[in-house]
């Protein structure tokens, strides 16, 4: 297990910008006590573990670079989405998009990771499925981390 941290970090640490955006995403909080980037760190780290798994009992092909920027990446939206004034409306549904456009802009992602960010949501966002299997691992780690989360059972 030890190990596997061990490498899940190295995936973490190779993220460019990675001091500054863990700054810029430890100002929100996220569910419960649980800021946004502790969040993201939590999903990205799940979302590890479960490509991990699929790949010694599935022979799975997993994108590990991939996985992890757009774990870590998914709520990029930089505003907190607990005060009524200071976002869109209906923050579930915008956040997706607001993230990934954020995420291009400080860190020049590509079409896999975008596509990662994009569908985190659903099925809230019906119409953005997660095709690929990094998608569905990251948006099955979220929705796993935010009601461990939301409950004070994860941090």
């Amino acid at each position: 297990m030890i190990n596997e941290k061990r490498k899940f970090m190295l995936y973490v640490m190779q993220i460019k910008k990675y001091v500054k955006i863990q700054k810029m995403l430890s100002k929100y909080i996220q569910h419960g006590k649980t800021n946004v980037y502790i969040h993201s760190r939590n999903v990205a780290y799940v979302s590890f573990m479960i490509a991990r798994f699929c790949e010694r009992k599935f022979n799975s092909k997993i994108d590990y670079d991939v996985l992890v920027v757009g774990a870590m990446f998914h709520d990029f939206f930089l505003y907190d989405w607990h005060d009524k004034n200071d976002h869109p409306r209906l923050h579930g549904f915008h956040h997706p998009q607001i993230a990934s456009i954020n995420a291009q802009k400080y860190y020049n992602i590509n079409d896999e990771t975008k596509e990662i960010i994009e569908s985190h949501m659903w099925p809230l966002t019906i119409t953005k499925f997660p095709k690929s299997l990094e998608a569905k691992i990251v948006c099955i780690a979220d929705k796993f981390c935010s009601t461990r989360e939301t409950f004070n059972r994860f941090y």
